[in-house]
């Protein structure tokens, strides 16, 4: 089993990492902290394999935890969460394995879990993790603002103009713009029009990327939705959200806490 300890201030980005980190059968969570100190001492204490350190924490800095870490001569991974910050890139200074940009998603949890996996099996690899510099000029881009902008109107040009889908006995193609939202159920992704409910083989993060030039977002892990059709944005429980679509049957959206933020940023509210 490979060990890991979460570090996060937010409640419930360390629940979405942690139910992520789960659907592996071989990791085990053996403790979460909720800022700096309280993780260095607990990845000190439990010498995990993996460290994923939150950048912004109270206290300590994931990234300063980490440094402190490597004084101690801590033979374990790190991976940082970061949410477009900065200071990311300093992360590669301390050998992270990999950074993860929250919200997360499960696709690229996934991806970094393989990549411990495989440092796992090849522990006297010196050689320079080429995957780690693609991740790196990957965040050099986005901090570059050649990510799409978020802000409603703003969206690139369509880069699709119809999406296909199977239907019962032919291929339906679906305009974006009479997309409500899409929505994954345990690992059935599942696309919502006015009209129907569409089953798809796509991922949500395979949809993500190609509605990006529509004003798609994130609010939930498991959703998608058209901001064209959001009519309400109603506080539900605990900080989280729920949206009011402008459809006939007022159809409801989750947003979970830890993408409040930024959808307030990008209604401008």
């Amino acid at each position: 089993m490979i060990s890991v300890v979460i570090a996060d201030d937010e409640p419930l980005a360390r629940d979405e990492l942690s139910f992520l980190l789960e659907q592996c059968e071989d990791i085990e969570i053996v403790g979460e902290a909720t800022q700096g100190t309280e993780a260095l001492e607990k990845i000190l204490a439990l010498k995990p394999d993996v460290a994923f350190l939150d950048i912004q924490m109270p206290n300590l800095d994931g990234l300063t935890v980490a440094r402190r870490l490597l004084e101690e001569d801590q033979d374990l991974m790190i991976v940082f969460a970061t949410a477009y910050d900065k200071h990311a890139i300093q992360a590669f200074e301390v050998n992270a394995v990999d950074y993860l940009l929250k919200p997360f998603d499960e696709e690229r949890v996934l991806k970094t879990v393989e990549r411990i996996r495989q440092r796992v099996r090849n522990p006297k690899n010196d050689a320079q993790d080429e995957t780690v510099n693609d991740s790196l000029i990957e965040l050099l881009k986005k901090m570059a603002g050649e990510s799409i902008s978020m802000a409603v109107g703003q969206f690139q040009a369509p880069k699709i103009s119809k999406l296909a889908v199977q239907g019962e006995e032919s291929v339906i193609l679906i305009d974006p713009k009479d997309i409500l939202y899409v929505y994954r159920e345990t690992r059935d992704v599942f696309i919502k029009t006015s009209g129907k409910v569409y089953s798809t083989k796509y991922t949500l993060q395979t949809l993500e990327e190609k509605l990006s030039s529509y004003p798609f977002f994130r609010p939930h892990r498991s959703y998608l939705v058209n901001l064209n059709y959001v009519q309400e944005l109603v506080p539900w429980f605990n900080g989280a959200y729920t949206l009011i679509l402008n459809d006939e049957k007022r159809s409801e959206v989750p947003v979970s806490r830890a993408y409040v933020k930024a959808l307030k940023d990008v209604l401008d509210i």
